[in-house]
């Protein structure tokens, strides 16, 4: 059974919402549990101890850090504060080095400005590795679909020929919304079908109007996304809900 990896960041994150996406992940033998840092806080409201513990270790509290550095069934990851990577960063690259293909990111959103970018971003650049990183919270579920590099794909997303499918049932969908944004190219010939404000062959890139393809909605059972594009090119896929809103 291939393992799915959830990691736990340091960002806005409730105890109630990482134990509700652990417990829906499968059994224990089939995830393997990454703190990133101060994201141990978390797991140990929940009481459960990661299988990788990660980090500089300079925003976890150091009573809480203690209780774990000399368990048998942690393995401790320490890097120097002086690093060229992020905590969250270096953590989803254990996962990769070791098979894990499918990951979902917890506590990636709503801290510092520029971690939320990274951990954006981030998810773009394990996509390009051939990984399938999600993000989420309570109003958020981001992924990154791409334009293949070579003929072939994985994750979520189909492609024929030059062009990439993508399918969301409105009744699985993560909150009301839904925002698309290019990362590292252009999208060319995107075209969305069953949303309230479909499109047709539109160009979509980091030039462009950058509110134009937020607060969509599916409207049909089902909301079918296609589009092409730069080789390499990633289409960030927000689903979201309002405050109040929440999955």
């Amino acid at each position: 059974m291939e393992k799915t990896g959830i990691i736990i960041g340091g960002g806005d994150l409730t105890p109630a919402f990482a134990e509700k996406i652990i417990r829906e992940s499968g059994s224990r033998g089939s995830l393997c549990i990454a703190a990133a840092d101060a994201g141990l806080e978390i797991l140990d409201r929940i009481g459960v101890a990661p299988d990788i513990l990660l980090g500089d270790f300079d925003t976890v509290k150091q009573d809480v850090l203690g209780v774990y550095t000399d368990r048998k069934d942690v393995e401790i990851i320490r890097h120097d504060p002086v690093k060229d990577a992020s905590d969250m960063e270096l953590t989803a690259d254990v996962l990769l080095e070791r098979g894990i293909r499918r990951v979902l990111v917890l506590g990636a959103l709503g801290g510092r400005a520029d971690h939320t970018m990274a951990n954006l971003l981030l998810i773009y650049r394990m996509r390009r590795k051939g990984a399938e990183f999600l993000i989420l919270d309570p109003r958020n579920r981001i992924r990154c679909l791409m334009v293949p590099e070579e003929t072939e794909t994985t994750g979520a997303e189909n492609v024929c020929g030059t062009e990439t499918v993508f399918s969301l049932r409105r009744d699985a969908q993560w909150g009301r919304y839904v925002g698309l944004f290019a990362v590292g190219g252009t999208i060319r010939h995107l075209t969305l079908e069953g949303f309230k404000y479909p499109l047709t062959d539109h160009t979509l890139n980091a030039r462009g109007i950058p509110s134009l393809t937020i607060s969509n909605e599916i409207l049909a059972e089902t909301g079918v996304i296609r589009f092409g594009g730069d080789p390499g090119t990633g289409l960030l896929v927000m689903e979201t809900a309002d405050r109040g809103g929440q999955s």
